[in-house]
């Protein structure tokens, strides 16, 4: 069986940005059935650090420029030439955006809804399209796959359609995040912040992550405590956020801002076992991939409070007022000074319930796609 996949967003996966979600669905799901064949179409280069499974083979269908106009051109006039000329058994869009005008049987992955509210940085005719294409795809597609039960709720309240077909994936954590004994932690933090204690931050430089509210909450505790913390920023700049990414040259507090791109899963794994604290400040991921991250290395976790962290975190997070800038500094002094809070919290995370690795979901897709 040959199985098509839309790979255009998993040529941009990386481990902080995407929690490279895409690729590790794909790429176990070719571990796992070396039987089948796998054609991933790229609408660009496949990145030089991509190593293909040995049973995937790449298919560049060059997108001309990336203007809204051209990515609707590349998805029903050069993508759908494409499959016809190789012929796959069936299409798994893991981007969300399928090909109308292609007959092949296709499924559909939907990361997360965010197109259904009003995201900073998005452009708003971008969102435009998703929300009304989507309901389109969804009626077209013979399955859909989302990550939690309360994306799937919200995606039938928006496409009652999509009900009888939409399969809810176990969320998963890779392997790498474990916790680290002393001595690994030290040389962890000595390597990247010159043994001091850091808070780390795991997402991209983008508005809709809430990094600017998150550097004036820093700077308040640095103002109020006068402690030599740092926050380490794990996550590489979007054009959305190079305005952010410019503004720390000014930042009055840089010296203590470590921001460390591209950074590969190992490195990510261990930045993240030996921080003080995790602050995760998305609000329109579907699965709060960091938190679960940060729990299994036993890290404690502040978040701006959201349906995906209560669900990934429950009593094991100290949560903040997603509109109330002052109380998310507050609750970064209160996880650095107050002991026995970060205490409480880290035993709480015994009664979390964390996520396997991401084989049980590759295998649920791949149980679908091949009956």
């Amino acid at each position: 069986m040959t199985i098509g996949v839309s790979a255009i967003n998993i040529s941009t996966d990386m481990p902080a940005d995407t929690g490279n979600i895409g690729t590790e669905i794909i790429w176990r799901m070719c571990q796992q059935h070396p039987e089948h064949s796998f054609l991933l179409f790229f609408d660009r280069p496949v990145p030089a650090h991509l190593v293909l499974p040995a049973n995937a083979t790449a298919v560049v269908v060059p997108l001309k420029a990336p203007s809204l106009w051209r990515r609707k051109w590349w998805l029903q006039w050069q993508l759908p030439r494409a499959l016809k000329q190789h012929r796959p058994d069936v299409f798994l869009a893991m981007d969300g955006l399928l090909p109308l005008r292609s007959r092949i049987p296709a499924f559909l992955f939907l990361k997360d809804l965010s197109f259904l509210q009003s995201v900073a940085g998005v452009p708003v005719k971008w969102q435009q399209f998703l929300q009304q294409q989507t309901s389109k795809y969804i009626t077209r597609a013979q399955g859909i796959w989302v990550l939690s039960p309360r994306q799937e709720q919200e995606l039938l309240q928006y496409a009652p359609a999509a009900a009888g077909k939409t399969s809810v994936l176990p969320a998963g954590i890779h392997e790498s995040y474990h916790p680290l004994p002393w001595e690994e932690r030290e040389a962890v933090k000595q390597q990247h912040t010159g043994g001091v204690e850091y808070f780390i931050v795991t997402a991209a430089m983008h508005p809709r992550n809430n990094i600017q509210p998150l550097l004036k909450a820093f700077s308040a505790l640095k103002r109020r405590l006068r402690s030599n913390m740092k926050l380490v920023l794990v996550g590489n700049v979007t054009p959305a956020g190079q305005e952010i990414a410019d503004s720390l040259r000014n930042y009055k507090f840089r010296d203590d801002i470590v921001w460390i791109q591209h950074a590969d899963q190992a490195t990510l794994a261990q930045l993240t076992a030996a921080a003080y604290a995790m602050i995760y400040t998305t609000r329109f991921d579907a699965v709060a991939l960091p938190v679960y991250a940060a729990l299994r290395c036993e890290v404690p976790v502040v978040a701006i409070d959201s349906e995906a962290a209560r669900e990934a975190g429950k009593d094991a997070v100290l949560y903040t007022d997603p509109e109330n800038l002052a109380d998310l500094a507050d609750k970064l002094c209160l996880m650095y000074k107050d002991e026995q809070l970060r205490a409480r919290l880290l035993r709480n995370i015994a009664t979390v319930e964390l996520p396997g690795g991401w084989d049980t979901a590759a295998e649920q897709c791949a149980n679908m796609l091949m009956c």
